[in-house]
């Protein structure tokens, strides 16, 4: 029987429109339909509590009718979590986001009303920097200064002694400031704000140490190493150099480059080494030597570039002390400067996956990238979706308008061919339900194709609206959902991968209607590989035992249930995932500093957890899931956007994940 079941489900992918096999899949169906019936009756909901202080066991809740079809809608009210419910982490991604928009009363209000509602001593040193911080913005450092100094001896996060510097050079404390500088590039040395700031109060207020480091940080000349740059190319405050090295290095290797009307300011970047059999051939090298190499350099901190003449490139060997000079100079003023961020993205991406496909494993070749080089591509990322936002059509293909507005809006982000989603658009259609169908193509060249499938389906039914939004390019995952979501007029949407279709019709009303009674939860359900076997029952957290970026822990999401793994709940899958409207607006929809895709929906997860909302997974409600069918991504976005954005995600949730257990420890 489970061979039929998935050569009809199989079958029904190609042609969905083939009615005698939706009726011999509802004959196969039926006699496991009746054995449930008869079994005793029950709902698992794996209820994610947000905060360790309040986590809860999953709940197991009866339910008194039998018939899965007549569950009934009670339309739950969405309330707004209160501030006792937030975790310390919750409230610091609340603070920052009033700090972003300058908002600094409003930020110290919020931790200072949570501080004082805490029974414990929180003692979070998150909290303390970004309540000094906004202080200091409102030119109160001497307030500032009592609450951050206890955590000067912090040793793992570089912005608690950053911002104390900051505020001592606020006070006209410029030795402790420039301690204090040191201490920040201690902990991460490409930190390069913290070298501009201790190059300024050196300067300011003429610092010994400072001048002494200046006159001890040239490096000699040397033996040079011999390295070619092919290729240069400058974004905003990135520099990427491509090209090779005579002398093989390991991934890691760090470029540097000295500003020489600022002694002691370095631009720093890191390098991922891979295979270049051109070069090996030519220089008669080795052919198993990585000679090729790409190194992204943050140049935030030089001013004046038509002022700096040609520049030494300085090699920093991984395993070594000092630094060592190479043959190669540039100037930045010459350096071309790419205008188009997607043409960036595509470039430093598509070296990234040739560092790979070179044969290097994924840690070596994301040796591309600092933490502080990483959130400055994210934040390039997010400010190319925003600028990019509005350059969209929105197509309505349903003639005849609702009668009111719709219970759901199932949002489909599309990147490639959206034929797949014709079973999951079938059975939506067959629910009866007031719904609408959202498409967000981020394929423009497909418009036509995707466009021509849904008019088919535009008037299927009453009560069925139907649109397409196109989009000039591809911006992600999350600003599809996003956007998806400005458009929707659903009182819950429900976000859908185009490979996914119900078991049942009935399977999406219960879904549906559980996120409509409790509008203050994130809802999705059981996911089925198309032969049967599990896929997963929700998401959780594993360290990655096998690698590292640097000093941070790597951290990555994995399918609690596949190959019988049983570990805690603590996020849904973004493929099928119900969430009430007025909730997903308060949460501030998926992050658009996510790249491209992979990890937003953990994200949001985590960032409701923070607050008190549960996720819940339901396991009497079964969706199967034809996976990687769904979408085509280009060559550059194919295997590395994967691995970015895990270490975003570790850079970001570090502290919480290392706050939990986390039983599963995967080697990737």
């Amino acid at each position: 029987m489970a061979t039929d079941l998935s050569r009809l489900q199989r079958q029904l992918l190609e042609r969905p429109d083939d009615d005698q096999s939706w009726e011999r899949l509802a004959k196969l169906l039926e006699p496991t339909r009746m054995r449930a019936a008869n079994e005793p009756e029950r709902l698992a909901v794996m209820a994610v509590a947000a905060a360790p202080a309040m986590r809860t066991e999953p709940s197991v809740v009866p339910r008194e009718d039998p018939e899965r079809s007549t569950e009934p809608l009670q339309r739950g009210v969405f309330a707004e979590p209160s501030i006792a419910h937030h975790t310390a982490e919750g409230v610091f991604q609340r603070a920052k986001q009033l700090v972003d928009q300058d908002e600094f009363e409003p930020a110290i209000s919020l931790v200072e009303d949570w501080l004082g509602s805490a029974t414990d001593d929180v003692g979070d040193p998150m909290l303390a920097f970004i309540r000094a911080h906004a202080y200091r913005k409102l030119n109160r450092a001497a307030e500032a200064l009592p609450i951050l100094e206890p955590y000067r001896g912090e040793d793992t996060i570089p912005w608690i002694p950053f911002e104390l510097g900051l505020i001592y050079k606020d006070l006209e404390r410029a030795d402790e400031a420039y301690l204090c500088f040191r201490q920040a590039r201690g902990i991460q040395p490409d930190f390069t704000w913290a070298a501009i700031e201790a190059m300024r109060t050196t300067q300011e207020f003429d610092v010994a140490m400072g001048r002494l480091e200046e006159i001890t940080s040239q490096a000699p000349e040397g033996k040079l190493v011999d390295v070619h740059l092919d290729r240069s190319l400058r974004c905003s405050g990135l520099l990427l150099l491509m090209g090779w090295c005579r002398e093989a290095f390991d991934s890691g290797t760090r470029f540097r480059l000295s500003d020489p009307l600022a002694p002691g300011v370095h631009a720093l970047g890191s390098a991922t080494f891979y295979h270049r059999p051109d070069v090996c051939q030519a220089l008669g090298l080795p052919e198993h030597q990585r000679h090729g190499f790409a190194t992204l350099i943050d140049v935030s901190g030089f001013r004046r570039w038509s002022e700096l003449g040609r520049l030494r490139l300085m090699v920093e060997p991984e395993g070594e002390d000092g630094a060592r000079s190479t043959s190669a100079e540039l100037c930045l003023a010459d350096v071309q400067e790419e205008a188009n961020l997607a043409r960036f993205f595509e470039t430093a991406f598509g070296v990234f996956r040739v560092s790979i496909d070179s044969g290097n494993r994924w840690p070596e070749s994301l040796k591309l990238f600092t933490p502080q080089t990483l959130l400055e591509v994210s934040s390039l990322f997010a400010r190319h979706v925003e600028e990019e936002r509005h350059d969209v059509e929105a197509h309505w293909l349903t003639r005849t308008p609702l009668d009111g507005p719709p219970l759901a809006s199932v949002i489909f982000v599309q990147l490639g061919s959206f034929l797949a989603a014709k079973p999951a658009i079938l059975q939506l259609a067959k629910t009866g339900l007031p719904l609408e169908l959202i498409v967000v193509n981020n394929s423009p060249e497909l418009f036509s194709e995707t466009f021509h499938i849904l008019d088919r389906y535009a008037d299927i039914r009453p009560g069925l609206r139907i649109g397409i939004i196109n989009r000039a390019s591809n911006l992600g995952f999350s600003a599809g959902c996003n956007l998806g979501a400005a458009h929707a007029s659903g009182e819950c949407l429900l976000f859908h991968n185009n490979d996914l279709f119900a078991d049942s019709v009935v399977d999406y009303k219960l879904l549906i209607t559980r996120a409509l009674n409790e509008p203050n939860s994130i809802h999705s359900a059981y996911q089925y590989f198309t032969d049967g076997t599990l896929m997963q029952e929700g998401l959780t957290a594993t360290r990655i035992t096998t690698a590292k970026a640097g000093a941070i822990p790597l951290f990555n999401g994995f399918s609690v249930g596949r190959n019988q793994t049983r570990a805690e709940v603590i996020a849904c899958s973004g493929s099928l995932m119900a969430i009430s409207n007025p909730l997903f607006n308060h949460l501030g929809g998926f992050s658009e500093e996510i790249i491209y895709a992979h990890f937003e929906d953990f994200d949001l997860c985590l960032r409701a957890r923070q607050e008190g909302i549960p996720v819940r997974v339901w396991d009497d409600i079964k969706f199967y899931h034809a996976e990687g069918t769904g979408s085509v991504a280009p060559y550059h976005l194919s295997g590395t956007t994967s691995h970015i954005n895990r270490l975003l995600f570790s850079l970001k949730w570090r502290r919480v994940l290392e706050g939990m257990e986390l039983p599963v420890e995967y080697s990737l």
